[in-house]
């Protein structure tokens, strides 16, 4: 069920969105279960859940989306998704345009919406308004309001230092650039045509029972995406941990990608004895991974898709874009980092 308040924003920005949820909850009364903001603890995404399916969820039916409009937001695909889908589903949206971007570097993006620049004081009444008469909040005197909306812009001058400047471009990279700023407008008023029948059909995808059964029709309509499979491999190859034991697990790792790897006996003995009674690894003449046994030759083929993945042509820019979008980190299957961020060991 989606929030009632999604605040759009790039990575990047997050200082300046935690910011604008403090104005919500502490000037408005805004609850803080009513607010989805995907990068700040506590408004985000639950521990366990699949980061595009969950976001996708929450922007079906807010109440408002609050837009925040810099540089890096026009640079993210995660954010003009958003943005797109905010403007086909009709939503309510209060768009706030950050420096140094103007009005007329957005114009076109929002077909003739009208926005409030981040310092303009009048502007966020008309947020205040919307929000109280769209939002079950509690109740905040004018005096709290006034005291809280101060302090934000206070906050917000010093943060707009930080804001990275857009990069020049050529006439040429000008011109490709209008084109497919074209393109995405053509293509936005397609999914607009489009979103009514693919809500329906989730609607009725979300009644089956058999969940393999739903992952294959939606990747037959195409509505699987290429970040959901990366997910749902790596939560696939995480479940090892339990089975095999989080130390044995990273012994199987390491071995896999040819990384160094020391038994500690006197801490982990008893999980490695384990896993050797089940035939995972074999500990007579030290440790080895016994990948002729089912399970490993599992594990093995599921390392081996991931590495796949970011190596297919066809999807690794998608991916690694995906992952610094989500993450802020490239990703390296065989770095530790990587496999503590995935696997949890």
């Amino acid at each position: 069920m989606s929030k009632s308040v999604f605040v759009s924003h790039a990575v990047k920005d997050s200082k300046i969105a935690e910011q604008i949820v403090e104005l919500l909850e502490g000037g408005i009364g805004v609850p803080e279960s009513e607010i989805f903001c995907s990068s700040l603890e506590g408004y985000g995404i639950p521990t366990g859940e699949n980061f595009v399916t969950y976001i996708k969820g929450q922007i079906q039916e807010p109440k408002v989306v609050i837009l925040l409009l810099t540089p890096s937001y026009f640079a993210s695909n995660f954010c003009l998704s958003e943005l797109g889908a905010s403007w086909a589903m009709s939503h309510d949206v209060f768009p706030i345009l950050v420096p140094p971007l103007s009005y007329d570097d957005v114009k076109d993006v929002l077909l003739g919406t009208q926005v409030a620049k981040i310092d303009n004081d009048i502007k966020y009444n008309e947020l205040r308004d919307c929000l109280i008469e769209k939002v079950s909040c509690a109740s905040k005197s004018s005096t709290k309001w006034d005291t809280k909306r101060k302090a934000f812009l206070k906050s917000v001058n010093s943060l707009l230092k930080t804001i990275s400047l857009p990069e020049t471009v050529s006439s040429e990279e000008l011109i490709q650039l209008r084109q497919e700023l074209d393109e995405c407008k053509e293509e936005l008023l397609n999914y607009e045509e489009e979103s009514q029948s693919l809500r329906e059909y989730i609607k009725e995808l979300e009644k089956l029972k058999d969940t393999e059964s739903v992952n294959k029709a939606k990747k037959k309509s195409g509505l699987h995406s290429t970040a959901e499979e990366f997910e749902e491999l790596v939560d696939e190859v995480a479940s090892f941990s339990s089975r095999l034991g989080s130390e044995v697990f990273k012994f199987v790792l390491c071995e896999h990608y040819g990384k160094p790897y020391k038994v500690n006996h006197f801490e982990h003995g008893d999980e490695f004895s384990s896993a050797a009674r089940y035939n995972y690894i074999d500990i007579e003449d030290g440790e080895s991974v016994n990948w002729n046994n089912k399970e490993m030759k599992k594990l093995d083929k599921l390392l081996n898709k991931v590495g796949s993945m970011l190596e297919d042509s066809e999807h690794t820019e998608e991916l690694f874009e995906y992952h610094e979008d989500r993450y802020d980190r490239e990703p390296e299957v065989d770095n530790q980092a990587f496999w503590e961020l995935h696997y949890k060991i």
